[in-house]
Formats: C-alpha cells, sequence, structure tokens
C-alpha cells in the first residue's frame, strides 16, 4: 500500500510539472494580448484560480458547520505560501528579484493579509466581516488592473486585441492546464495522506501535508516561470495569499460565522503575520529574495512545524 501511495505520489508530481508548464505559456499569452505585466496576470488571473481547492473546502467546510476547519486550512496554506513556497522557488530556481512596482502591491497585500486577522481580535469573522473582505478583494483587483491598463477599461483593451479568438483558445487552454495542474496536486494530496498514514506519521503532520499539497500548484508555477518571466511566478504567490486572505474567507464567513472559542489560534494567526512581515521587510530591505532569505523562511516554517507539534502533540 504504502509503494502504491509512493508511486501515485511520484506521478502526481510529474502531472503538476506538465500543468505548470501549459498554463505559464497560456498566462504569458494572456499578458501580451490585454499589455499589461506577467506580474499582474500573475495576481489577477492565476492567483485566484489557484485558491478553488481552499476555496471549494473552505464552502463544503462552512456548509457543514465546520468553517473553523476551513479557517485552520486557509492559514496553514498562507504561511505555507510565504514561507515554505517562496523559500522552496528561491533555491530552486534561484534569486527572486522584486521592481519597485511589484514592492508597491506587496505592502498593499501585507496591508489586506492583516484584515482576517485583526477581525478575529473578538473571536469572530461575521458574515459582515466576510462582505467587507470580499469587497476588498474586488476593490483591490479593479485597483490593480485599472493601474495596470493606465485609464482604459479591460473591455476596451480587450478590443483592441488582434483576435478575439485566439484569446479565447488561449483562455481555453489556460483552463486545461489549471485543471491539469490541479488533478495532478490531488493525486500528490491524497497519496501523501495515504501515505502517512500507512508509516503511522501523527494527525496534525497529516494535516500539513494536506496544506503542502494545496500550495503546490503556486511552488510548481513559480519554479517553472522563473525560467521565463519569473514576475508571473511571485505574482501567483501573491495573489494566492490575498485571494485566500479576503475572497475565500470572506465567502466562507458569508455562508457560516467563523468562530473561533478562546481564541484556539492566535499561535497560527501570529505565526502567520510573523511571516508576512519577514516577507515584506526582506523585500524594501534590497529588493531581491536570495538563497539566505530562502532559509530564513524555511527556517520559519519548520518553527511553525515544530509549535504546531509543541501545543498540539504534546500539549504543553
Amino acid at each position: 500500500m504504502a509503494w502504491y501511495s509512493l508511486l501515485v505520489l511520484f506521478a502526481g508530481i510529474a502531472i503538476v510539472v506538465y500543468g505548470a508548464d501549459e498554463a505559464i505559456k497560456r498566462l504569458l499569452n494572456l499578458s501580451k494580448l490585454f499589455r499589461i505585466s506577467a506580474f499582474v496576470t500573475g495576481v489577477v488571473i492565476a492567483g485566484t484560480l489557484a485558491v478553488l481547492p481552499e476555496l471549494s473546502i473552505g464552502i463544503l467546510s462552512a456548509v457543514e458547520g465546520t468553517s473553523t476547519f476551513g479557517l485552520g486550512l486557509i492559514f496553514g496554506a498562507n504561511i505555507a505560501d510565504l514561507t515554505l513556497v517562496i523559500g522552496v522557488v528561491v533555491l530552486i530556481a534561484g534569486e527572486q528579484k522584486i521592481t519597485s512596482g511589484m514592492l508597491k502591491n506587496l505592502k498593499i497585500a501585507f496591508i489586506a493579509v492583516l484584515l482576517p486577522v485583526f477581525m478575529l481580535l473578538d473571536g469572530v469573522i461575521s458574515r459582515l466581516d466576510g462582505a467587507l473582505l470580499v469587497a476588498a478583494f474586488v476593490v483591490y483587483v479593479f485597483w490593480l488592473l485599472r493601474s495596470a491598463l493606465g485609464e482604459k477599461e479591460v473591455a476596451e483593451r480587450m478590443r483592441l486585441s488582434r483576435s478575439v479568438v485566439r484569446l479565447g483558445v488561449t483562455v481555453f487552454l489556460l483552463i486545461i492546464g489549471i485543471t491539469v495542474l490541479f488533478i495532478g496536486s490531488e493525486l500528490v494530496t491524497t497519496s501523501a495522506q495515504e501515505l502517512s498514514s500507512a508509516i503511522g506519521l501523527p494527525l496534525f503532520l497529516i494535516g500539513t501535508i494536506v496544506a503542502i499539497g494545496t500550495c503546490l500548484p503556486e511552488m510548481a508555477f513559480a519554479i517553472r516561470a522563473s525560467e521565463k518571466e519569473g514576475s508571473i511566478g511571485i505574482g501567483n504567490i501573491l495573489g494566492n495569499v490575498l485571494a485566500d486572505s479576503m475572497l475565500t474567507i470572506g465567502i466562507i464567513a458569508i455562508l457560516s460565522p467563523i468562530r473561533i472559542p478562546n481564541m484556539a489560534s492566535p499561535l497560527g494567526a501570529g505565526i502567520f503575520v510573523a511571516a508576512a512581515a519577514v516577507f515584506v521587510y526582506m523585500r524594501s530591505k534590497d529588493g531581491v529574495i536570495n538563497k539566505k532569505d530562502a532559509l530564513l523562511l524555511l527556517a520559519a516554517y519548520a518553527a511553525f512545524i515544530l509549535l504546531q507539534y509543541v501545543f498540539q502533540v504534546i500539549g504543553i
């Protein structure tokens, strides 16, 4: 059983890499058609689509009355995105440069990421809070597109495209690529859970594997994108964190208010904020994430896992 799960795991990784390649090609085509930067394309299109796994799980948990599970998964995925994913991308693909325009968006994203954390201070993210989060995400996307397109509307830029048919084909192929990406991620996540159960890992580690699995598309996407257009990979990670923090949590809260009895997750929220702060600080420092920074991010994620073990397993 363990060997079978291992084979499925490797097959899933191969599918993820292939799907990432195809998605990158189509996103670069879209950025050329609309004449906007690859970074903006990564944030708005790739980042938003990349939250589909968390969104679907979150909606299901909200419908079943366990919205706190969806919130925990999203916080875990965001922590992994800001530490593990970026760290691995830099170690494998090399240092990532951040332009001044990207830095401005990162600072705005940092503020957006803090919104649900502040909303949790009273122990609940209400339906009103959820609506505000969704509205904030819509406003941010509109602002980002308006900044990228100048004074022209997105619809006008679409009409100026040389071929609407070409646009349709590109979008269709993009959807196929992202679908393949998610199929591979699902295989990896499922097989990893089975493998963990077979070798007797603690339940909290199985949950961590699930969170990592939802981050596989961004990781594979960013690594492959660095060979063509590195900014689109960082944009995808940023877009995923933004969409998760505002859109996904907002929708979950609208469906079922998220209550945290006795502030049960301040640890996860605190580490999430710290990871975001470290990330933004490194960006404002020199505009480059190098391998030393990557090791620091990986150490932060390792600290998160260790603290989870101490508090959840040992019970200190």
